[in-house]
Formats: structure tokens, sequence, C-alpha cells
């Protein structure tokens, strides 16, 4: 099977949304650019930079995405941070999952492995905030994790 690099992160987006929602919280995962008029939180997935691993004739060469997904919005309230940090733990639970790889639908409700791809993250202390700069009854939520999606090109695989 081979996508694009469009293809692959809406596909990612949705994977997301299928995989991390939970009780605890309710929020959208969105490709951006995106309006965005939710009040709360979202999750965000944006493309960084899309480049070919390898030669392009090779065997299963490959097609790298590099991905931000930040868990982004504020809290209001004791429930909002609640959610906030549910969310996050559940990012961060999902994409350590061991041998992840991307997933599509085929339009039936199907839910298929793309084959020899693989979602690795990222993370660094310095890529997140939680803060609440002018208020104590407002807090800003911006948790970023980077994201390398890989998958096969149109290669001789």
């Amino acid at each position: 099977m081979t996508l694009n690099s469009f293809e692959a992160l809406n596909a990612f987006a949705s994977q997301l949304q299928r995989n991390i929602t939970d009780d605890k919280f309710n929020t959208k995962v969105v490709v951006t650019p995106s309006s965005i008029k939710e009040k709360g939180l979202v999750i965000k997935v944006s493309l960084i930079k899309t480049f070919l691993q390898g030669e392009p004739k090779a065997i299963r060469a490959s097609r790298m995405l590099r991905v931000r997904v930040s868990v982004a919005g504020t809290a209001e309230s004791m429930t909002g941070l609640e959610q906030a940090l549910a969310a996050i733990e559940a990012l961060d639970s999902y994409l350590a999952s061991y041998g992840l790889r991307l997933e599509v639908t085929n339009g039936k409700g199907k839910i298929r492995g793309v084959p020899y791809s693989r979602i690795i993250q990222s993370i660094s202390q310095e890529d997140s905030f939680m803060d609440n700069p002018d208020s104590t009854s407002v807090q800003d939520v911006q948790d970023d994790r980077f994201v390398t999606i890989t998958i096969p090109t149109g290669g001789n695989s």
C-alpha cells in the first residue's frame, strides 16, 4: 500500500482519534491548518517536514514524516486540568506502544496496518508548558511531542 504524505498525515490523525478517546476527557484531533473554535482542549497534528530516506528505487524505500502532536488549549477548572492530564497520559500510553504502525481504513470501517510503516515518538521536558500567566482561573496547556511516521514509497517493495 502506497500513501502520500497528506494521506498518511490524515490517517495518523484518524488513528489517534480512534485510539486515545477516554471517558475522562473529550477532545477532538485536528490536522493543522484548521480553524479551531473549540473551548477547552484539542489535539493538534501538524506536519513539520516530509522527506525520503534511502534511494527512491530501493527495495522498501521509505518516506518519513516529522509531525508535532500537541495537546493544546485552556483548562478553566480543576475538571479541565484533570481532562488535560488524562489526554496527555492517554497520548503517552498510545504512542509508547510497542511496534506501533500506521493504520488506514478501507472506507467500510475495516482498519488495517500499513505494511513496513512505523510510528515513533520523541519527547523533551522543554516541549511543554502549563502556565497561568495572568490569572488563577485559567491555565494554558501546551504539551508537545514529536512523532516520526515512516511509510513505504512506491519503490520495488
